[in-house]
């Protein structure tokens, strides 16, 4: 049955579907209302170029009916979270975010970090972009509220004793009795309280009990909760007041690169901005505003406690109905987004599309020039800053197994894939500086070949001998490349006009040249190292008899070393292929004479 018959026998029920390539590889997951109807459009697709290039990838068809559109947004969720598809937008890390779980249907709960997001009754905030804000986060609700966050099972499990937690005030210590089951449940609320954002009636509700504690002559308790409000007091100095009304609300704003996306959510609450989080998403500049919001809602929000009373939009919400519809059953109240046209919310948005744009420019390399590069064009006189620099390296023996070694940046970031090896192949004897000339100008005569873009910045390990003959490989092909050498015991750069410069150790632009000429000495050296020890497995062979070509690269293929072929029992020799007893006999008592 062909993709378009398929397309014909749809249901007309709501659920999920996931288009597959030739190879059986699901490519997109998306969930409709009436499946029939929206895949008939994958059937008449218009010029956008993301559409068609789905539709051309589309071989085949699976679809999953569900009870309801709210039913299909949960699966759709989880099938992209699972299968990773490439036409989805998601989360441009593949790894989870992590969010900070309150075990609330245990008899004493406690708090942890986690990454894992199943449905088991406990309350989950976040998620943390930032593993910092996590940290800081756990550690205020510690400090402040002495929940546990140990692994006991209460009150089956308990310990001798209570642990260290609880004699620095960081755990109340309910395995110990040392609270009871009411006040600890108490602080409890007031963690989800504080997590939520709600300080300001926490604090008033924090003060009350306090007072009341102390009338009723129970001045320790009464201590604790002084200590929490004066904690609470402090954070809420420190927050900034951006709104006068005290509706919770999420802001997103968004920043569209080419090829990379970033959203940031300003988390408002009683007025005040508690959170800021940044979300890179894999979305390419052609797909709709309207999906990748739509893919912020169902990431963030379909998991966590604490949905607020508005989301703030820049532009609608793909099946934004949906969406409501889903809070609506989880919150018990309803939950609107918006795209605002005038008034508070328009600045706030603003303010969030500006800090997206900042976080672009620092997150997509294609979009941010670091630092270091700038500073590097400042000192060499350059027109731009350089994003490809290339570092070079040789490595040999007293000129034996002699190899070069090409690396390659982008801006301040290693590009492995691009990373190329040479065996020197012209130079006899110990001369690094024709070794080095060939190594160029065959790297060179390679990219003019392929027609690829020569390197902006070539950094060679050594000093002025190394830089002559890479200038000398260049001129051969008439290529204006910037050189320079940077010397390993005095950190001195020596530049193609022959200046010598000295950069300061605390530079960024000197730290990013030592990062690429130890990078480039280091993968000369473990390719030559490698070369070294196989001619040495080879030379020692070759005073065994019996022992043909085919044989030795066995031996060299299975053992890889001599001194793991020399520690080898006869029964292990024995597995290599063409080694019977008498050869592998014959074999151990020479390797062993």
């Amino acid at each position: 049955m062909t993709f378009h018959d398929k397309v014909g026998q749809a249901p007309k029920d709501p659920g999920v579907y996931m288009l597959k390539d030739g190879k059986g590889r699901i490519v997109y997951v998306g969930k409709a209302r009436n499946l029939h109807e929206r895949l008939k459009s994958y059937t008449q697709p218009k010029s956008d170029p993301r559409l068609l290039a789905l539709v051309k990838r589309a071989k085949d068809l699976e679809t999953i009916v569900t009870r309801s559109e709210v039913e299909a947004l949960v699966l759709e969720e989880n099938l992209i979270k699972i299968k990773k598809p490439r036409y989805n937008v998601r989360l441009r890390d593949d790894k989870k975010f992590p969010y900070l779980k309150v075990t609330v249907q245990e008899l004493f709960p406690r708090i942890y970090p986690t990454r894992n997001i199943k449905p088991d009754g406990s309350l989950l905030f976040g998620p943390y972009t930032s593993a910092k804000e996590l940290r800081r986060a756990l550690k205020g609700v510690k400090r402040i509220f002495r929940i546990r966050t140990c692994r006991y099972k209460l009150p089956e499990e308990k310990p001798k004793r209570p642990c260290l937690s609880y004699y620095l005030k960081r755990c109340s210590a309910p395995c110990a009795g040392k609270i009871s089951r009411r006040n600890y449940r108490q602080q409890v609320q007031d963690v989800i309280a504080f997590l939520s954002g709600r300080k300001d009636l926490l604090t008033k509700e924090i003060e009350k009990r306090m007072w009341q504690e102390a009338k009723n002559q129970e001045f320790e308790r009464a201590a604790i909760l002084r200590d929490q409000l004066l904690a609470l007091r402090e954070i809420r100095k420190k927050q900034q007041a951006v709104s006068p009304d005290k509706t919770s609300r999420d802001i997103i704003g968004l920043a569209r690169g080419e090829m990379v996306t970033v959203a940031v959510m300003f988390r408002i609450r009683e007025g005040k901005i508690v959170a800021r989080e940044e979300y890179p998403l894999t979305a390419e500049k052609s797909v709709p505003d309207s999906e990748v919001l739509a893919s912020v809602l169902r990431t963030v929000h379909t998991h966590i406690h604490d949905i607020p009373d508005e989301i703030v939009v820049p532009a609608p919400v793909e099946d934004a109905e949906t969406f409501e519809h889903w809070f609506r059953a989880k919150q018990g109240r309803k939950v609107s987004i918006m795209k605002p046209e005038r008034g508070e919310r328009v600045k706030l948005l603003d303010l969030a599309r500006r800090n997206a744009e900042k976080a672009l420019v620092e997150l997509s390399p294609e979009e941010r020039i670091p630092k270091a590069n700038q500073e590097l064009a400042a000192i060499l006189g350059l027109v731009v800053p350089p994003k490809v620099i290339e570092g070079v390296d040789i490595s040999n023996t007293q000129g034996r197994q002699p190899v070069g070694s090409i690396v390659v940046f982008h801006n301040d970031r290693p590009a492995k894939k691009e990373y190329r090896l040479f065996k020197v192949r012209t130079v006899k004897g110990p001369n690094d500086f024709a070794m080095m000339e060939e190594v160029l100008a065959r790297r060179v005569r390679g990219l003019l070949e392929r027609n690829q873009p020569l390197p902006e910045l070539v950094l060679v390990d050594g000093g002025k001998g190394q830089l002559s003959s890479a200038i000398r490989a260049y001129h051969q092909f008439d290529a204006e490349i910037p050189i320079m050498g940077l010397a390993k015991r005095t950190d001195t750069l020596y530049y193609i006009d022959g200046r010598e410069i000295s950069i300061p150790v605390t530079s960024p632009a000197m730290k990013l040249l030592k990062r690429i000429r130890d990078e480039s000495h280091r993968f000369a050296i473990t390719f030559h190292r490698k070369l070294r020890g196989k001619n040495q497995v080879e030379s020692e062979l070759d005073a065994i008899n019996g022992l043909g070509p085919v044989r030795k690269q066995a031996l060299i293929r299975y053992f890889g070393s001599l001194e793991k072929l020399k520690q080898a029992t006869p029964d292990e020799i024995a597995q290599v292929k063409g080694f019977g007893p008498a050869l592998t006999e014959k074999l151990h008592e020479q390797l062993h004479r």
